[in-house]
């Protein structure tokens, strides 16, 4: 997709002006991300939707299902690699519908909580220890280490040797804006690298960031968003 750039002062006036509108990155360009934010408060029926952020491969969608993959990958349409795992098991948070694959936070033997999105009639994100931090009866719920305004690793047990989490490899980030989920692909970059990029740019309202390195995948319906998609995860998220 080419950017649409002003020619004209009252042209940027204009664009920035509606990207200020719909809480867009205010740049006066007219590119993905502008689109995507005007697709989304206008209720299009377009998603789930695949594109690219800025250079990030993002999945948009109404909605998602975390569930444990019998196969690779690239047998899911519109997946991003899931929850911090340890043993093939997630130890992170992570609930989905009447099923509690994960109860604690993976730090909460260190008495540290972690971020936790999760969704009843609408999408919010808290700092939890246990699933029973939750509002009763979530459709679905997914801990990771919290980003934006939740970003403090060190609150969250992400610090001494646990601070490899924050290193500058491949990572996955699950976020929310305007009511829409964003599953999201960061190739090389450390966390604080993506949590400046989500806040500065205004990709996300909430965030948080799931497992990387190796297990980091997304299959979006386009190549750009086809990465490491023979990887078998323990667990994952479709779009839908």
């Amino acid at each position: 997709m080419k950017d649409v750039k002003p020619q004209t002062a009252n042209e940027d006036k204009m664009l920035r002006a509606i990207q200020h509108q719909i809480g867009a990155y205010e740049n006066g360009i007219i590119g993905c991300q502008t689109m995507s934010d005007i697709a989304e408060k206008l209720g299009a029926d377009c998603f789930p939707v695949t594109l690219k952020l800025y250079g990030h491969p993002t999945i948009i969608a109404k909605d998602i299902i975390p569930f444990a993959p019998a196969e690779p990958l690239s047998r899911y349409r519109n997946a991003l690699s899931g929850s911090f795992s340890f043993n093939k098991k997630p130890c992170s948070i992570l609930v989905y519908g009447a099923n509690v694959a994960c109860g604690s936070a993976c730090h909460s033997w260190l008495n540290k909580p972690e971020s936790v999105l999760y969704k009843t009639n609408q999408v919010d994100i808290k700092r939890c220890m246990y699933t029973s931090d939750l509002p009763y009866k979530v459709k679905w719920a997914v801990g990771g280490m919290g980003l934006l305004d939740f970003y403090n690793p060190a609150e969250e047990g992400f610090s001494g040797s646990y601070a490899d989490v924050l290193r500058k490899t491949n990572h996955t980030v699950l976020g929310e804006k305007n009511g829409y989920i964003y599953l999201m692909y960061f190739a090389n970059m450390t966390a604080e690298q993506i949590n400046t990029e989500l806040k500065t740019k205004k990709i996300c309202d909430k965030a948080i960031l799931l497992d990387g390195g190796h297990v980091a995948a997304i299959n979006g319906t386009e190549s750009f968003a086809q990465i490491n998609t023979n990887q078998l995860q323990y667990f994952a998220i479709q779009a839908i």
